[in-house]
């Protein structure tokens, strides 16, 4: 379909920028280019010119579905069975281009749902690194604690 891979694409950036950065640095590049990925395809559809497109692919679709309307009102009216057979054959065909391309806008909508679910993918990584950096601080804390509580002399004979 001649969309570039963003998997792929973030996985060779996270390793051309390996060596020049660290990895967390190289992982939020990787991921910036996924979300720029993403967001050329949700401009493909919502952009003004995406718009267009659609309405476009709306308008045609509808065409599609008058002419063959007329043929079937036409193939009514005709005596000769070649005829209505001609007219069966030019309706069949307006249909089966009009199922094409829903075919075509299907996959379209697959591919938008898989960008999604990346973006999800990416938000859900992004919130289990928060909780364990959380979790890693409350260790930390926890362990400060442990150590002044371990460390602290409460001698209760001592005098000063």
């Amino acid at each position: 379909m001649g969309a570039p891979d963003p998997i792929a694409s973030a996985d060779q950036l996270k390793d051309s920028l390996k060596d020049d950065y660290s990895y967390p640095v190289a992982q939020q590049n990787a991921q910036e280019l996924e979300r720029q990925l993403t967001l050329a395809s949700v401009a493909s559809v919502v952009s003004y010119s995406g718009q267009q497109k659609t309405q476009a692919k709306i308008d045609t679709t509808a065409q599609i579905a008058q002419q063959a309307k007329g043929i079937a009102d036409e193939a009514q009216n005709m005596d000769a069975s070649q005829n209505v057979l001609k007219a069966i054959a030019a309706q069949n065909s307006l249909i089966v281009s009009m199922l094409a391309q829903q075919r075509t806008d299907s996959l379209l909508a697959r591919q938008d749902n898989a960008y999604s679910n990346l973006m999800l993918t990416q938000v859900a990584d992004h919130l289990d690194s928060q909780r364990k950096k959380e979790n890693s601080q409350e260790d930390g804390r926890l362990s400060l604690v442990h150590e002044v509580v371990l460390n602290a002399r409460l001698d209760p004979t001592f005098k000063e």
